[in-house]
């Protein structure tokens, strides 16, 4: 009896937390567009797009940039409209999955 009562108070904590993975595949329900439509599944980028290559890159750089798309500051219209469609946790999550990618191919 104890374990559901703990897992009915644990999974709010968790339930909630962004999946980076998931958005960068698939967007997310705000309106932000799929970040692999132009960097890639892996983050290598793609430099006929424009789009540079993320995988590897220092999460809180990455973090950066979304922060600076979102305030209108730097990159392209359609990267600040899906910066500002990403929450700071949904930031967060896309920085780490593709800081995780590291020496990942296309």
């Amino acid at each position: 009896m104890r374990f559901w009562w703990l897992c009915l108070f644990a999974a709010p904590a968790w339930a909630g937390t962004p999946d980076g993975q998931q958005i960068a595949l698939h967007g997310n329900a705000n309106g932000a567009l799929p970040c692999a439509a132009c960097h890639g599944v892996t983050g290598a980028g793609n430099p006929a797009m424009g789009a540079p290559a993320l995988a590897g890159l220092q999460a809180p750089a990455i973090v950066n940039a979304l922060n600076n798309f979102a305030q209108g500051e730097g990159g392209n219209a359609i990267m600040q409209s899906i910066a500002r469609s990403l929450s700071p946790d949904e930031r967060t999550a896309v920085a780490d999955y593709f800081a995780n990618e590291k020496g990942k191919g296309p």
